[in-house]
């Protein structure tokens, strides 16, 4: 082979290889990240712990020994049901002290419902006679299997879960609680349906009223202008897909912070047993075309995004953001003239057309320009 021919084909061979790497760089080049542009809603929401606030009754042991309980976590009860008997050698002399408190009851009562003054004989206040005279007759019965019963004093939903903070959130006084009162918590989660045997001031068991509750959150004050004593807020417990609308009742606030004391009726069977839960404010939904934060760009001092047409051209439409969350903007679909063409915004006086559904919007807008053609 002459010199001259062997030349010519390592030219050859070079040349291929260049070519090859220039189109493989041109090629990476215009390789950009795109996203379908849809249209979806958006929520712009607030992140805070809510502290469920309930109207609970707890009933305790009043004496030793081995505690029976009737029924099951969550179940509803109607008042004087018999919830628990406590098996002990010393019942009898208990249930006749109860026996005569209950006739102390009916000999003092005046009217249909029994309201006795304060001591020992309130236990037994706002019971009907008839209520009285079943208790009393349940009474009557346990002194001879010598257990002490233990009645619900209202209806509502059993449970057995203690969280260490029922004093410290009182149904009644959730209207007083300010901003300090809600930091540095701590549950200290107890069930006692686990407990076989008790001692005398033992918890056993709560009966909560299931027809109203209270959640109370922080809320920082820079937010606190959204909300209003007297509105509805919007309101997910624990990621749950399930909205619901709570009423504010007083927002108590501090220098930095406030509190939102907000009362439900519904839905209160996902939070009964709960006292701490993962709560989100839904400030706004916000309903239009759902666009990647980083897709932004500002061009001529006008906000918009880059999108690749279906010639492959990059090409510039403006935006006309509504709403936002941590991830994405809510931007306007505009004045849609006919169905299937673009919307139309106005920016400063001047009327453009911007994205639509189904666009592709570009993910990297520093990597691409006006006109660019791409893969």
């Amino acid at each position: 082979m002459s010199k001259k021919r062997f030349y010519f084909r390592n030219y050859v061979i070079i040349f291929i290889l260049v070519c090859s790497f220039l189109y493989v760089v041109q090629k990476y080049n215009n390789m950009i990240d795109t996203s379908i542009l849809e249209y979806d809603e958006l929520e712009e929401i607030i992140n805070t712990d809510g502290i469920i606030i309930k109207d609970e009754a707890i009933l305790s042991s009043k004496s030793i020994g081995d505690v029976k309980y009737y029924y099951n976590e969550g179940q509803k009860v109607n008042k004087g049901a018999y919830l628990a008997d406590i098996s002990t050698v010393s019942s009898a002399e208990q249930i006749n002290a109860e026996i005569e408190l209950i006739n102390k009851a009916l000999n003092n009562s005046t009217d249909n419902v029994i309201t006795i003054g304060n001591g020992e004989n309130s236990k037994y206040s706002k019971y009907t006679d008839d209520e009285l005279k079943v208790l009393k007759e349940s009474f009557e019965k346990a002194l001879t299997n010598n257990k002490v019963p233990v009645f619900s004093p209202k209806s509502g939903l059993v449970t057995y879960v203690f969280d260490g903070l029922e004093d410290a959130f009182k149904y009644e006084d959730v209207l007083d609680i300010m901003p300090s009162r809600l930091h540095n918590l701590e549950e200290v989660v107890v069930n006692t349906n686990n407990t076989g045997s008790v001692n005398v001031d033992d918890k056993l068991l709560k009966v909560i009223n299931n027809f109203e509750y209270h959640m109370v959150c922080l809320v920082n004050n820079s937010d606190i202008s959204t909300y209003k004593e007297g509105s509805y807020v919007r309101v997910r417990f624990n990621d749950d897909d399930d909205i619901i609308f709570g009423y504010i009742e007083k927002i108590n606030s501090s220098s930095e912070e406030s509190v939102l004391i907000i009362s439900f009726d519904d839905f209160f069977y996902k939070v009964y047993n709960k006292r701490i839960v993962k709560t989100e404010l839904i400030k706004n939904i916000y309903q239009g075309i759902k666009v990647d934060k980083g897709a932004v760009i500002e061009e001529n001092g006008i906000t918009g995004v880059y999108v690749k047409d279906i010639s492959n051209i990059i090409k510039f439409f403006p935006i006309e953001i509504i709403g936002s969350d941590n991830e994405y903007y809510m931007v306007s679909q505009g004045d849609i003239i006919t169905e299937g063409d673009r919307g139309r915004i106005t920016i400063n006086g001047e009327i453009h057309s911007t994205v639509k559904t189904f666009d592709k919007v570009v993910l990297d807008p520093d990597k691409v320009y006006e006109g660019q053609i791409v893969d």
